[in-house]
């Protein structure tokens, strides 16, 4: 072979070997991050207070009962398996059946709930919807500068869909908005199910996704249903799907819905950035991976399209209320207070946007000057304080992450004073039940954490399938970091907790199938 031919192979198999070395990276990160969880997880947690006085307190766990707890679970979905295989070609109805029984599981339990449960929103909860009643009065006064949305600008999209809700429903009708939050679950489960049969390698890893979720059941229940949580994660989890089919098959319809998908979940919660981030990551994975630049193409579509909608939604809003739509209080603010030690905690909320713009004149430049000179502060501190930096950061993780409710006790205890509190709802909040269902929150977290670990070698191992199917493992990666240099809000991490669950059923079957094979091993010495 001659010195030409020679360069014309290595030259083409860099390529190849650049996507290898990428999906090295991505690894490489994400092995950091779950082992990091997974080892605090089993440790330690940070529990929400039933007098809710302090945001959370660290309690030391039982390391060695999660690690047999998870052994419990793999040897669980190993027999699961040997079962399910039984099944022959029946594998698929069966799956479908289970998912249908899951979900009608679910859906009974969210109904007792928010039958009985007397929520009433509140904070950030509130005045995205009581913008919503205003803006239909004709009454913009949210929108000025100093006005809630004046302010923060990325809830309009949250304020917009419930302006269509109470026009449909009428005004404050919270009781359909809870029905609605039910619905985004079973989505959130279905398109999750369809995306491990997707992925997985063994059919049992979308028979274990079914329970995975139903076991999510206390955090969906009970985050904010007047809020974009939920249905940020539904519409993420539908476009993950879509993206997986549409790299798959070529089909334009899939690239349609997941632009739909995005736009909505950009409207709800503005951390559907970070997704969308992975979804340009993704693409070019997958482009460089079938040597196309159709996926490249549509993956600046849904970013393009998702962008406009919101531009249009402020073009809008202009028209109607009069008020341009500006920045409202700049993200760099956001950034400081992320940098402080409050009373709630390391970068906990503490008001920081309003005061600093109010102490700015609500002039942004202003108030970006005064940020700046807050997060030097902070480095300089960090700097001269190792240790100090060490303990900062490692705690505002771990608050946000190990946090087996992910406050969302916290976050729904506001209460209709003129309904009654039904009493075993007042146990989860503050009495006999608020332990148990901690601890049992705890645990699943610890089997979570520790299921996305053992994925990892899976992950090495199928580096060369379908690249859209890591978008979800990308958006994890970022959150993380994103959660570093944020406000350290628990809920805020639910999305990624909830988009892990995609891979835990492959490293809990990864696990079982070893121990299989060792055991064969053994009785074949």
């Amino acid at each position: 072979m001659n010195h030409k031919s020679q360069k014309r192979i290595a030259f083409k198999d860099i390529p190849a070997n650049a996507y290898g070395l990428c999906i090295g990276i991505l690894l490489v990160f994400a092995l950091f991050i779950g082992l990091f969880l997974a080892y605090y997880s089993a440790r330690y947690s940070y529990y929400s207070s039933t007098d809710y006085q302090i945001p959370v307190y660290l309690v030391k766990d039982n390391a060695l009962f999660h690690l047999l707890l998870f052994a419990g679970i793999c040897l669980l979905a190993l027999l699961l398996n040997f079962l399910f295989q039984k099944l022959g070609e029946r594998q698929r109805l069966a799956g479908y059946l289970f998912l249908g029984l899951c979900c009608i599981l679910y859906v009974t339990v969210c109904l007792i709930w928010v039958r009985d449960l007397p929520y009433y929103p509140s904070g950030d909860q509130l005045n995205a919807t009581a913008a919503a009643h205003y803006n239909l009065d004709g009454n913009f006064i949210m929108f000025k500068k100093s006005g809630y949305i004046g302010k923060f600008p990325y809830q309009k999209g949250l304020t917009f869909l419930y302006e269509i809700l109470f026009t449909l429903f009428g005004d404050f009708c919270y009781p359909v908005a809870a029905k609605f939050h039910i619905f985004f679950g079973v989505i959130t489960m279905i398109f999750g199910y369809l995306f491990v049969e997707e992925t997985s390698w063994n059919s049992i890893c979308k028979i274990l996704y079914c329970p995975l979720v139903l076991f999510c059941t206390p955090y969906l229940i009970l985050t904010p249903y007047t809020y974009g949580d939920l249905p940020s994660i539904s519409f993420c989890t539908v476009l993950f799907w879509a993206l997986l089919r549409f790299v798959r098959t070529g089909h334009i319809r899939y690239v349609a819905l997941t632009c739909v998908m995005a736009a909505l979940s950009l409207m709800v919660r503005m951390h559907t950035w970070i997704v969308l981030i992975a979804v340009l990551i993704g693409m070019v994975l997958a482009a460089w991976q079938k040597k196309k630049l159709q996926p490249v193409l549509a993956g600046l579509l849904v970013v393009v399209s998702s962008f406009g909608a919101i531009k249009a939604l402020d073009y809008s809003y202009a028209l109607r209320s009069g008020y341009a739509i500006t920045q409202g209080a700049p993200m760099i603010l956001t950034l400081a207070m992320g940098l402080q030690d409050n009373d709630g905690g390391p970068g906990t909320y503490n008001n920081y946007q309003t005061t600093t713009m109010s102490e700015a004149d609500w002039d942004n430049e202003a108030a970006k000057a005064i940020a700046r000179e807050n997060i030097q502060e902070n480095l300089d501190h960090f700097k001269a304080d190792p240790a100090y930096a060490k303990w900062f950061f490692k705690t505002k993780l771990l608050m946000q992450w190990i946090e087996p409710s992910f406050e969302t006790l916290m976050s729904t205890r506001s209460f209709d004073e003129e309904k009654p509190m039904p009493d075993w709802i007042d146990r989860v909040y503050y009495g006999s039940l608020h332990d148990p269902l901690m601890k049992f929150a705890n645990s699943y977290q610890s089997i979570v954490y520790l299921g996305f670990v053992f994925f990892l070698p899976v992950l090495w191992k199928r580096r060369r399938e379908n690249a859209a199917g890591y978008i979800p493992l990308i958006a994890i990666v970022g959150g993380f970091l994103f959660s570093i240099i944020w406000e350290a809000q628990c809920r805020y991490v639910l999305p990624y907790y909830l988009f892990m669950l995609v891979y835990v059923p492959d490293g809990i079957h990864f696990v079982g199938d070893w121990v299989q094979k060792g055991i064969k091993r053994i009785a074949d010495n």
